[in-house]
């Protein structure tokens, strides 16, 4: 799988950009729950390819187009990221890098 971000690992600690890239390379551009499945197929994917986890999270920012899909966001996080919940916080950006992006999010972890 061509992944969406590649780690870097400095201090113990993983450091991530991932956005919704599927498979075969193309953005996911359907709703934001479509988008947020391959965020975190593709946060696991590059956690794991650094020798973190899910589960060694400790933040993320997440980034929206429009904040009202905090809620839809919301409900996938807390049913993927196992507790205790990392820090995050969310903030609405007018526009992200590919056309058709609703979110992108930025992940810490250790390693």
């Amino acid at each position: 799988m061509p992944l969406a971000s590649r780690a870097v690992v400095a201090g113990g600690l993983v450091y991530a950009t991932v956005i919704p890239r599927r498979e075969d390379g193309s953005i996911e551009t359907g709703n934001v729950n479509d988008q947020t499945e391959q965020i975190f197929a593709n946060l696991d994917a590059v956690l794991t390819q650094a020798g973190s986890s899910m589960d060694r999270l400790v933040h993320l920012t997440i980034y929206l187009t429009d904040i009202a899909d905090r809620v839809a966001f919301n409900q996938f996080y807390e049913r993927t990221v196992p507790r205790p919940f990392p820090s995050r916080c969310a903030v609405q950006v007018s526009a992200l890098a590919v056309e058709g992006m609703r979110v992108e999010v930025t992940a810490v972890g250790a390693v």
